[in-house]
Parts: structure tokens; sequence; C-alpha cells
């Protein structure tokens, strides 16, 4: 109890920091903040480092002093407010602002939002001068450490050298107490983790939005809220359930699944956790303030209605995935829960950010409006979300009858046609919804929104009436006798009724924007025929039919043990990213008759200025995707319902088909997409074709992944060279349509001015390394992939080093990674010009992934009864770690030199593969901060041995990759800017050591709920862990884009490391490195308040 209570009171003393921030005055928050460290180093008898903190409280409140007399005007931006601008009727266009906020502070070159706000040397010198306002660096002139007199140059770098001081003196100071509470047996009683559960992971979320609206970037708030949410779901889901929201708990409360009086305790822990959240965030981004109103034109009507519709969806997606019977079986629960849930937020948050500002929680409405004490907005906000809460339990009783009547569910149990046609309109109502929204909204990412909003929805109903939501996709499984005739019929009428209610609706907020004089109508886009509309219609909605019937109808492998489809919605939604952004500039990228005819609908309903176009467009458009769903299933019939004789046949046939789509999606995005989000779109292709004909012919779709099986023995040799085959004639048919399509433009593959080609062959190395390797650990590793427990998780690794390799090395080489993709690309020369070059440096990279493969998985060789017993040894261990922190550095450091626009976004895809990868070998910590948390949270997970070995392997390693980095940079296009380890411009150093404090913390807590915790006992039928490495990835994607103008988004000692060293400056490293690897400690104790069952079973 004296532990318990230490540890408790250490945190209340934090509380009482961050709650002191609330009033705005950043400078007694952080004063508080110091004094509450005395108090524990006093507790713990730390004389000196009781001196030491002395001396910081000193420095710091000198500083502080100065903080005090900074007025400026509260911040306006809310958590959706956007400008508009003049956008295509495209549902995958790319004009437009984001439907998630920008903070009013942001620079005007936009660049100091991005992930790695790594102030150039000419920000950091003016950051360094003493401001007139006030700042940090205040404090070091009235000590009298630089002087007017003294040379600039020399004063500037000792003012910034002796301003890391005292957070380094604080962060040193909580390292050491907290080491004391992490090593502490300290366990809270289960009964009360539970709360503390929903209060964290609350605080996390509200944490994430008000960072994101006072400093994130506006393209991509939204992505990483959904991913915040998502993480903390799943890793406080065995323990609450992950409401995380009062309109989620009065949902389960109307549905039975929560008792009455644990939704009002719900709602108090999850009030506090907002409110605490948001005080945080003021005082890191003080003197703003978040706000909460609704975004001009729009009047308080219009916010409320889109907080019911996307709150209503939020929990109707709870209320399926989570607490369905049908979905959750006591024995085989599903593992893609929070995946849907979070996602809700991506379909919502750019679909009426621009309205609302998008908060569908009443938690995070009264924090947004902390200002007013949740009494001005927020309070009304809060009331609409309850009743959006309250309309989900009623539809979710509509459509499971069977789960809410009160008697026994039998797993039999089939929807009638009335409960299944309710299915299809309530999901072709939000996807349509969706798409509508984000054209009238300006939304630069409606194809990434509308592949949320029906991968959401597909999870919540695929087994009520199978979730088509396309008359496409309904013809597609009529054809394949997935769907009788009657049902697919009354489908299609209900699914196209569907589609004009939600563009009337749609229409009703074009009338009321700042766009209502543009007509937004179903047309080809400007510059493209209607015959090249309807072929780029045809072969994406192909591709979208072609993967529901490949991976939502077909049996399921013998090697899977559970009953449950992890990856179904994510494959059929990523279609829509594939399609709407690679052809969102031809046709609009509809691959949907219902979304064909809401669109129609809409520029009825509120036609603009110009005069609409006539209604042949969209008959056209009708026809040639209903066209698109019968080619998917004539194709489907012989790829994968052929007689055994042709198997042969049909894997090459998918080899074929997957190879072409993948290489047609790169030429459209190339030509005509966003460089924002091509590498997005160009990954969910490949994710979704893996996932298609990997049962058939295991989707190598690529002559460097079928080397590299052939190199392990994964392939044999003959099978290799007929793959080439299929795989260059795919690439090249592909080359010769796009081309045809996109007359006379053409794609040009060479390297990317002013780099030489030298460093484009070494990125296209690395990163088909990179790939190669995924695949070879995901896919053909057997102890990733027992006889009889194969992973789910295989193609959503593969597709996403696409991700991580296209943002990073995209503005160096082109990032093909594939030879069918260059030759393709280079299809005016015939592939000899720099394609067979790109193709040799690529089959290379395979040859290095296969010799890696087999050093960290020397086990490969064994039998199945010794695989049971293989224990990796440490060497092999190590280099593991080694190699996958050197990949996140890598990414990250070359999205920072290069100015990538989604900086955090590709790191984490970059984590997320490598942790997948590697998991099963070293753990895949790649961070020291991750180490320090599993070795201190203890129960056997990694020894102190292995942590010192894993954390100087981890350093070396982004030390390594630091220079690297700096090969690029010297060669690249801003070689003359240094990219430096430092706050944000405004922001201080105790800002960023608070700022990469949480969200380390956040990250190493992610790592022990969901990759060391050992879950409920008969639960799930299989041991694969599908959310893992996707949720620690995500980690990055929320902290990474919410802080990234405050201190970087670095959360990882190897990556400060990394950057440190490309920009030969140790500068504040230390100051960084220590609060980040308090972030880590804490999270050790943060386990032990909200999963104490783990430490009894560790101790029993």
């Amino acid at each position: 109890m004296v532990a318990s209570a230490r540890t408790l009171g250490a945190l209340a003393l934090f509380a009482a920091a961050l709650v002191a921030a609330g009033s705005g005055d950043g400078s007694r928050a952080r004063t508080c903040a110091s004094e509450g460290c005395q108090a524990l180093a006093a507790d713990t008898r730390a004389d000196s480092a009781e001196y030491l903190l002395q001396l910081s409280v000193h420095n710091l409140q000198n500083s502080s002093a100065s903080l005090t007399g900074n007025s400026s005007s509260d911040s306006s931006s809310t958590v959706g407010s956007s400008a508009k601008s003049a956008t295509d009727t495209t549902s995958g266009g790319a004009a437009g602002a984001a439907g998630a906020s920008a903070s009013a502070r942001r620079s005007a070159s936009g660049k100091a939002s991005v992930v790695g706000h790594l102030a150039p040397d000419h920000v950091a010198r003016d950051h360094a001068k003493i401001p007139e306002s006030g700042d940090a660096t205040v404090a070091v002139a009235q000590v009298g450490v630089a002087t007017a007199a003294a040379e600039a140059s020399a004063a500037e770098a000792s003012q910034v050298a002796r301003a890391t001081w005292p957070p380094i003196v604080i962060g040193a100071v909580m390292l050491c107490t907290l080491l004391g509470f992490a090593m502490a047996p300290a366990v809270l009683p289960a009964a009360l983790a539970k709360y503390v559960a929903e209060f964290l992971g609350t605080f996390v979320l509200v944490l994430t939005v008000s960072n994101c609206v006072l400093g994130g970037n506006p393209v991509w708030n939204a992505t990483a809220i959904a991913c915040s949410l998502m993480v903390m779901i799943y890793a406080t889901g065995a323990v609450s359930g992950g409401n995380l929201n009062p309109a989620v708990s009065l949902a389960l409360g109307l549905t039975g699944n929560l008792e009455l009086i644990e939704v009002i305790k719900y709602w108090v822990a999850q009030i506090l956790g907002g409110l605490a959240a948001a005080a945080v965030a003021c005082s890191i981004h003080a003197p703003n303030m978040v706000s909460l109103a609704p975004v001009a034109p729009f009047s308080g009507s219009h916010a409320m209605v889109v907080e019911v519709i996307y709150t209503f969806m939020l929990c109707f997606v709870v209320l399926n995935c989570a607490a369905s019977k049908q979905n959750n079986s006591p024995t085989d629960g599903n593992q893609f829960f929070a995946l849907a849930i979070g996602f809700v937020i991506v379909a919502g948050g750019y679909a009426v950010g621009g309205i609302s500002g998008a908060a569908f929680n009443p938690a995070v409405a009264i924090a947004l409006d902390v200002k007013h004490a949740g009494f001005s907005w927020g309070i009304w906000y809060g009331l609409f979300e309850l009743i959006g809460g309250a309309l989900a339990a009623l539809l979710y009783r509509i459509v499971r009858p069977a789960e809410t009547s009160g008697g026994e569910f039998s797993s039999d149990y089939q929807a009638t046609l009335p409960t299944k046609l309710m299915s299809e309109f309530l999901g072709a109502f939000m996807l349509v919804i969706t798409v509508g929204l984000n054209i009238v909204t300006g939304s630069t990412a409606t194809a990434f929104s509308a592949a949320a909003s029906l991968m959401c929805m597909i999870y919540s109903l695929g087994n009520v009436s199978g979730a088509h939501f396309n008359p496409a996709v309904t013809v597609a499984c009529v054809c394949r006798g997935a769907c009788g005739v009657k049902d697919g019929v009354a489908y299609a009428l209900v699914q196209t009724i569907a589609g004009c209610c939600a563009g009337l609706v749609a229409g009703v907020f074009h009338a009321a924007s700042s766009n209502k004089d543009i007509t937004y109508a179903l047309k080809p886009g400007a510059g493209y025929t209607f015959s090249a509309a309807c072929f780029a219609e045809l072969f994406f909605t192909f591709v979208l039919a072609y993967t529901v019937l490949a991976t939502a109808t077909i049996a399921k492998p013998s090697s899977q043990p559970t009953s449950q489809n992890f990856y179904f919605g994510l494959s059929i939604g990523s279609c829509v990213t594939a399609g709407g952004f690679a052809i969102g500039a031809v046709s609009g990228g509809e691959l949907n008759p219902a979304v064909s005819a809401g669109i129609a609908m809409l520029g009825t309903m509120s036609p603009g200025s110009d005069p609409l176009p006539p209604y042949t467009y969209l008959v056209g458009f009708i026809l040639v995707e209903l066209l698109g769903g019968l080619c998917a299933a004539a194709v489907f019939r012989f790829s994968h319902q052929s007689p055994a004789a042709s198997n042969e046949a049909a894997a090459l046939v998918c080899e074929f088909v997957g190879t072409f789509a993948l290489v047609f999606t790169v030429g459209c995005c190339v030509i005509s997409g966003s460089s924002t989000w091509n590498a997005t779109a160009i990954a969910a292709v490949l994710m979704v074709m893996i996932y298609s004909t990997g049962p058939v012919s295991g989707g190598n779709l690529n002559p460097a992944v079928s080397l590299s099986l052939g190199l392990t023995g994964g392939l044999p040799w003959p099978k290799v060279f007929q793959y080439w085959v299929a795989q260059l004639l795919a690439g090249a048919a592909a080359g010769g349509a796009y081309v045809a399509l996109f007359a006379p433009k053409t794609a040009t593959l060479a390297p990317v001015t002013p780099f030489s080609w030298p460093y484009a062959l070494l990125a296209e190395a690395i990163y088909t390394c990179m790939l190669c390797f995924v695949v070879l650990n995901c896919a053909a590793s057997k102890r990733n992939n027992p006889r009889m427990d194969g992973n789910q998780f295989f193609a959503l690794a593969i597709g996403f080093v696409i991700i991580a390799g296209g943002y990073a090395a995209g503005n160096i080489s082109g990032a093909c990674f594939n030879p069918s993709v260059a030759l393709g690309v280079d299809i005016k020369h015939v592939g000899f010009h720099w394609g067979i070059v790109w193709a040799l440096a690529e089959m290379l990279g395979a040859a290095m992934a296969a010799a890696l493969y087999r050093a960290v998985r020397p086990d490969e060789k064994l039998s199945d009864d010794q695989l049971d017993a293989y224990e990796p040894s440490l060497s092999t261990k190590c280099l593991s770690e080694f190699l996958g922190t050197f990949m996140l550095v890598l990414t990250v450091g070359l999205n920072v030199v290069m100015a990538s626009p989604a900086v955090a976004w590709s790191a984490a895809a970059s984590l997320m593969c490598m942790i997948y990868s590697l998991g099963n070998v070293s753990g895949g910590h790649f961070n020291p901060a991750v180490t320090l948390a599993v070795v201190t949270s203890g129960r056997g997970k990694c020894s102190r041995r292995d942590g010192i070995a894993y954390t100087a392997v981890q350093l070396f390693a982004g030390f390594v990759a630091g220079l690297v980095t700096k090969l690029f940079h010297s060669a690249g296009p801003d070689s003359e800017t240094k990219h430096l380890l430092q706050p944000g411009e405004g922001h201080s150093f105790i800002d960023a050591g608070l700022a990469e404090f949480f969200f380390t913390a956040v990250l190493a807590y992610i790592v022990l709920a969901v990759a060391t915790t050992t879950p409920e006992p008969g639960t799930l039928k299989t041991k694969q862990n599908f959310q893992f490495a996707l949720c620690i990835g995500s980690c990055v994607t929320a902290g990474g884009f919410a802080i990234g103008s405050v201190s970087g988004g670095e959360l990882n000692p190897a990556v400060a490391v990394g950057i440190s060293t490309q920009a030969l400056s140790l500068g504040s490293l230390v100051c960084f490195v220590l609060w980040e690897l308090c972030g880590g400690l804490i999270s050790s104790i943060a386990l032990r308040l909200t999963h104490p069952g783990e430490f009894t079973q560790a101790k029993a």
C-alpha cells in the first residue's frame, strides 16, 4: 500500500501541475511541475537531486516571469476549421483545404507544422534572439549569460545552449524519481483500474485533439486523432471496454451492455480526463487556448446536425464491432474493433471538420470549450452528441434484433430481408454523405475519408447483409453466387435510394457553404474525355469488386484457426483510397453507382452558378461501373474458382492482374495524382492485391520479391521465372494502358534533380531491400506463419513499406522498388533507358534482403517441433534491433531533409512494418525509451542485460542512419539548410520537453499494453496479434502530427540521435533524450494502474 500511495502521489503532483496550466498561465504551470518534482525528490531523499532541482526552479522562475507579459489573443482555430477553395467534382479530388484545422499560429510557408519541425539554422538564430514579448531565452539574458555587446553568432549559440540546462536538470530529476516508482511493485486495485483506464484513454485522445487544434497539420489532423483514439481503445479495451466517450457509454447503457451507474462513473472519468488534457495542451501552447464553435459560414444548426450524424456513426460502429455477440464470439473475438472505431474520425473529421470542428464526443467538446468552462458551445455539442449515441442504440436494435430481444443469441442466426435492406441503406447513406460533405467543404482527402467510412460500415454490418453498399459489388456477388438474385435487386435499389438521400442532405450543406456558387456535378475531369473517364471508372470499380469477392466471399484458409476475417473491411475500403486518388482528376473516382447518383443529386439540389451537365454522364458512369462488377466476377471465376488442373495458370493470372493493377495505379498517380497522397494510394492498391491474390499465387507482384523468395527457398526457381514473365508483361501492359489514357502526357523515370544516379540507385536498393525483407518475415517466415495459425497482417505490413519509402525516397529516385513498376513507368523507352538500371538496383536490394533474412532468422532451418523451443541469441536480437531502428531513423531523416508532406505517416509506416517483421525476434522495440519501459515493467519481458544491449545498438543504429541521411542531404536541393533538434518556433525547451514526455509515454504505454500483455484465456482462437504493430506505429502518426510544431515529435532517443547526427550538432540532444526516457518510465507506472492483472499473474 505504501508503494501504491507513492505512485498515486506522484501522479497527483503531476496532475496538479497540469490543472494549474488551465488558467493559461504557462509559467505557473511549469513552476508547479518543478515544485512537484522537487517534492518527489524529497520523498525519495535524493539530496543531490533536490539541490539540482532547486537550482532549476530558480532559473525556471526567472524565465517564467518574462512569459506572464505575453498577452496575445486566444487562437480561434477549431478541430476542423478549414479554408474553402474551389474543388473538382471528384470524390478523390485533391483540390481544396483540409477538413481538420490548422493552428492560427502556423507559418505562412506551411512547413512549421510538419512533424519533424526541425527549424532551419536561420530560424534557429532568429529564435535564439530575445523577443520583446518574452521567451524562455530571456532567462539567459537576465543572468547575464549574453551581453548586447557580444558578437551575434557567439551570443546566439550561447543562449541556445544554456537555455537547455533548466529542462535538462528537471528531466534528469524526473528520470531518477520515476525510475524509483517504476521499479516499485505498486498495483492499483482492479475495481479502480477501469476508471483510471477511461481517464487515461480520454486524456490521451483530448491531448492529441488539442495539440492538433493549436499546432497541428491541417491535412493530417483527423488522421492523427483517429490513430490516437484507435490505439487507446486497443490499449484499454480489455480493462474498461475503451469507451473514452460519454456518448459511447450512453449507447452501451441503452443497449444493456453497461449498467447505468457505470455509465455515470465513466462520464466523470472521461470528462476529467478531457479537462486535464486541455490544461496540458494550453500550457504547452500558452497563451493560445483551444476553442470550439461552428465554422463560418455554417450556422449552429448545421454544426449540430453533423455532430449527431457522425456521433451516431461512431457509436453505431462501437456497438456492432465491439459489443455485438455475432461479431464477438466469447471464444473467438475479433481484432479489428478499434481500427473500425478509430477510423470513424477519419471519415467524419475530413467530411465535417469544416462545419462543426468534428468533436463527436462530449468529453472532447467540453475540453475544447475549456475557456468557457464548457458552458458555451461545449454543452450544446455534448447534448447533441448524446442524441447521436441514443440514435445509434435505436438503429443497432433494428439491424441486430436477435441480440437485443432478450433471448439467447444463436450463432446460426440469419437476418431477414428487411433487416438486410436497412443495413444496406445505412452503409450506403454514410458512405455517400461522407463523399458529399468532403466535396462541399473542399477536403483534400476525400478518397481517404470515403474509404474510412466504407471500411467502418463494412466491419459493422458485414455479417448482417454482406455490406455491399454498392450496386456494382452486388452485381459481382450475384454473378459469383454469394447473393441471391432477389436480394441483389432489392439491395441495388435500396443502395441507390440511400445515395440519392445522402446527395440531398449534402446539397443542403452546399447551399449554406462559401462554395455555393460552384457547381458540383458528375462529369469527366477538366482536360479528359468521357471515354477516358469511363475507362478509369471501369477499371477501378473492377478492382474494388474483385477485392470484395477475393477477401470477403471465399472460405477461410485451413491455416487460420479463427473464423474472424480481420482484414476484409480494410482491404475493401483501401480500394477507394487507391482509385479515388489515382483517377480523381479523371473521373472523380466514384467506383459506385450509388455514389454517382448521390453526386448527381447534390448537383441537382444545389446547382451553383454553372449549368448542369447532361444526365448521359450519369447513365454512362453507372453502366461502366456495373460492367466493372461483371468483369470482376468473370476474372474471379478463373483465378479463384478454376479446377485443380489449372491452378498454375490461375496463379499466373493472379500475378498478372495484381501487377497490372499496381503499375496502372502508379502511372495514374504520377500523372494526375496528389503528391500528398500518391504513396498512400499506391500502398493501398499493393496491399489489397496481395490480400486478394495471396491465397492463390502468394501475391508476389514484384520480380524482386520473387527473387528473394527464390534465394531463401520460399519459391521454386521454375515458378520464379514464370512469375517474372507474368509480372513484366503486366507491367508493360499497364504502362501502355496509362499512356493511352493520359496521352499525350506520360510519366518519366529518372533521378530527381539535383540527385545523380548513384543516390537514386542507393535509395531504390535500400527500400527494395526493406520491401523484400518485410515480405520474407511476414509472409514466408515459419515463426510468423505457423502451419495452423497463419497471420492476417502480412499484406498490411508489405503495402505500408510503400508509405515508408514512397515519401522518404520519392523525391530522390521516384520510389519504384519493383522492376515491373520501373519498366512500366519507363514504357516510352521500352524500359531500356533508366528502367533497366533501376531494375538491377532493385534486384540487388532483393538479394540483400535474402541475406539479412537468413541472418535474423537462422531458425527457419529448424523443424516445427524445434521452432517451439527456439529462442533467438542476443546477437540475433541485437541485429534485429539495429535493422529496425536504422530503417525507422533513416525514414524520418529522409522525410525531414526532403521536406516531405507526411513525415509522421511515413515514419509510422516504417516502424509498423519492421515491428511486424521482427517482433518475434527481439520484441521490435527500436527505441531506448520503449526498452526502458519494457525492462522496468518487469514480468520477464526483457532482461536488464538485453535492455542495455538493445539501447546501445539502437543509439548506434540512429547514429549510422543519421550519417546516411547526411549523405543524401548534402546532395539534395536544400543542402545549405540545417535541420536542428530544437523546439519549434515560439516554443521553449520546457514546452518541447513536456510534449516529448507525454507522447513518448503514450508510445511506450501502447507497446506495453498491446504487445506485452496476455489476453484473457479462451477469448481468442489465434495466437496471432493482428493489431500490435499497427497500434505502435499509429502512436507516431498521432504524436508526430500533434506536436511536430512544438518539438519535432521524435518520441525516440535513437531518432533524436539520428537528427543530431545529420545536422552535425549535438545541441539539445541530452535534453530531448532525458524527457523521452522519462516518458518511457512513466508508462510502466501507468501500466500498473490500468492492468493490475498483469502483475498479479506475474507474481503468481
